[in-house]
């Protein structure tokens, strides 16, 4: 699972991280800006999975691929996926909203299964190399939460994306509540609990004005990360 879980997190990186907003809108609107964002995945996993390139990752048919055909399957796939998404929303007039979001990241998802070796060590499916598994979890606590609360909130009540100031305040939030996940012994659980104390004052005091379903999805997908985290960290759910 070693190189699944360095690709998973290129993809992370490249497709929210280094996503910016003007990426995503060169995307959209043209073969070059799409083409863009496909190399940027090409070089961040090229980066993350330098030591095994050579090796074979997968076999198709009696034909076996190693890590650089299998990137280059995975370009190819990644701008099929992106660009059917683009098209099904200006030709189709499909509703860029939470489905979408969701198919399009279980689409690249699945990918990576294909054309990653799947061998499960000793250390099982959900323990990753321990700063490939912290680093995912900290792009899916800050970044990815971010669109995929935008997207339910954009269906619930037509939000607009947040702008700066809510955007990072809200990622400082999340992050600070995870990083209590990392504390030993019993210290955590009254941490984390003070800190989404914290978080409804701040909603209750409308110091930034936020959805009760943003507050929600934060603190719940926070703590379901960060136990995760945790489970990474220790190699166990210990108190």
């Amino acid at each position: 699972m070693i190189i699944f879980w360095r690709m998973f997190l290129a993809h992370l990186l490249a497709d929210f991280t280094l996503q910016f907003d003007v990426v995503n809108r060169m995307k959209r609107k043209n073969v070059w800006g799409m083409l863009l964002h496909c190399f940027t995945h090409v070089f961040v996993s090229v980066v993350l999975t330098w030591p095994y390139l050579t090796q074979t990752w997968v076999h198709i048919g009696p034909v076996p691929v190693n890590g650089w055909g299998a990137i280059a399957l995975t370009l190819v796939f990644h701008f099929v996926i992106d660009q059917l998404r683009v098209y099904s929303m200006k030709q189709m007039r499909f509703k860029d909203g939470t489905v979408s979001f969701l198919v399009d990241q279980l689409l690249h998802i699945y990918v990576l299964f294909m054309i990653c070796p799947i061998a499960m060590e000793d250390r099982g499916f959900f323990l990753a190399e321990k700063w490939i598994g912290i680093a995912s979890m900290f792009v899916l606590v800050s970044h990815v939460s971010t669109v995929l609360i935008y997207f339910l909130e954009k269906e619930f009540f037509g939000k607009a994306f947040p702008g700066f100031d809510e955007k990072y305040f809200l990622i400082f939030e999340r992050l600070v509540l995870w990083s209590f996940f990392f504390v030993d012994g019993y210290w955590w659980v009254p941490f984390a609990a003070a800190w989404v104390v914290q978080i409804l004052y701040v909603r209750k005091k409308r110091i930034i004005d936020l959805s009760k379903l943003n507050v929600a999805l934060s603190i719940a997908l926070t703590c379901g990360l960060g136990l995760w985290t945790r489970y990474i960290y220790y190699g166990s759910l210990r108190l």
